[in-house]
């Protein structure tokens, strides 16, 4: 999907179709109790999502100049956390109408999930979601100039792309060592996201109730102080932001793990292991969301402008890898030691403890990816080219 937004020389046109595809699929899943129908129609909607990110995410070095990704990537990431806290209070408000969420099987293969049989839950998500996206209709982009190639040309030319660069994987070396350590850090964030609901009603023993609050608190956060790793990003470039980011996970699970090995279960109110965990999900917040500036960031540094799609579709890729691979290491890690202390030491075992020997090796995992990440030297070409077409900019302004 990359090198076809390289090869096609626009982006936008392929973002505005795949949301339409999410917007009808993803509004379909509350019509259908079929598990089957409700499998098909999401696993259409996810793969229209990540292939509209391939476009979006590219879209960057071609409606700001590229040194600026950083900074316009943390505000755009910064604001899309704005937009989980809307959908937050959206659900809120729906369950004071509608009831608590419930997902359960009501007979073979028919099941009833979101608020209870009501199908207008999904068709709300996604007018929403229309609704945040009639900016970008406005939105203008660069594009290649010249004729409108042939459908199958610009197919045949996007292949033929990626697999050049695979045939030249000398000359992309600094990407691919980017991509590998980007592979093991991402898989913290997207370990964290998934578990994060766990690690404080689980982890921490603290009531459910409070685990939504922590995530609102992380969100809030994430808003408040993205944008500051973008403006790193900018000015400092890709591999700095990655070790502010690095350092801001590490202080997080470092926090997580001593709670849970030597405070848990805590206590709601004014006490010092509470104020802990406050602090945890302030600095979790931009340090998830500075995981994808810094990602966007890094590939604006290392990708040829030619190919600038195709590398972000190399980073994505990795991403998503991460996310499949990183939850069976953590459930790995999880069981690995409850099975030692029960069955080889034969002593009672704190499961909640089991967390914070996951979050360890997560975090250890990271500390690879940095190591690797760190070995990265990016040309800047883009980037350097944003600089020159500024300064002709500026140029053209006084004549």
């Amino acid at each position: 999907m990359g090198a076809l937004s390289d090869t096609a020389g626009k982006r936008k046109p392929f973002v505005v179709v795949l949301t339409g595809v999410i917007l009808l699929f993803a509004s379909l899943l509350g019509i259908f109790h079929s598990l089957t129908m409700v499998l098909i129609f999401y696993v259409i909607a996810n793969i229209a999502y990540q292939w509209s990110l391939a476009f979006y995410d590219a879209m960057l070095a071609f409606i700001a100049n590229p040194k600026d990704v950083g900074k316009v990537g943390g505000f755009g990431v910064a604001f899309g956390y704005f937009g989980t806290l809307i959908g937050m209070g959206v659900m809120l408000a729906l369950q004071s109408f509608w009831g608590t969420p419930v997902s359960q099987k009501t007979a073979l293969e028919q099941i009833d999930y979101g608020y209870y049989a009501n199908p207008w839950t999904f068709v709300i998500a996604m007018a929403l979601f229309a609704a945040c996206a009639i900016p970008f209709i406005f939105v203008n982009e660069r594009q290649k100039k010249g004729p409108r190639q042939p459908v199958g040309k610009i197919i045949r030319d996007s292949f033929r792309q990626v697999g050049q660069t695979f045939r030249d994987i000398r000359q992309h070396k600094e990407m691919f060592k980017f991509i590998l350590g980007y592979f093991l850090v991402v898989d913290v964030a997207n370990i964290i996201i998934a578990k994060m609901f766990l690690i404080v009603r689980d982890g921490l023993l603290m009531e459910s109730s409070f685990s939504y609050i922590f995530i609102i608190i992380a969100t809030v956060s994430a808003v408040a102080f993205t944008y500051f790793v973008g403006m790193l990003a900018t000015k400092y470039g890709g591999k700095v932001a990655f070790f502010v980011v690095g350092g801001l996970w590490a202080i997080a699970i470092i926090i997580g793990v001593l709670l849970i090995f030597f405070a848990a279960p805590i206590e709601v109110g004014f006490n010092f292991s509470f104020i802990m965990v406050i602090t945890m999900g302030v600095i979790a917040g931009p340090a998830l969301g500075g995981t994808w500036v810094a990602q966007r960031a890094m590939v604006t540094e290392l990708a040829p402008k030619e190919k600038f799609g195709e590398y972000f579709g190399f980073s994505k890729l990795s991403g998503k890898v991460s996310a499949s691979l990183g939850p069976l290491v953590w459930t790995a890690t999880f069981f690995l030691f409850t099975w030692i202390a029960e069955r080889i030491f034969e002593i009672g075992f704190y499961p909640h403890k089991a967390y914070g020997y996951a979050m360890l090796v997560a975090g250890l995992i990271m500390g690879i990816g940095l190591i690797i990440i760190g070995f990265v030297k990016p040309k800047g070409t883009l980037i350097k080219e944003g600089e020159a077409l500024q300064e002709l900019e500026v140029e053209e302004t006084i004549q």
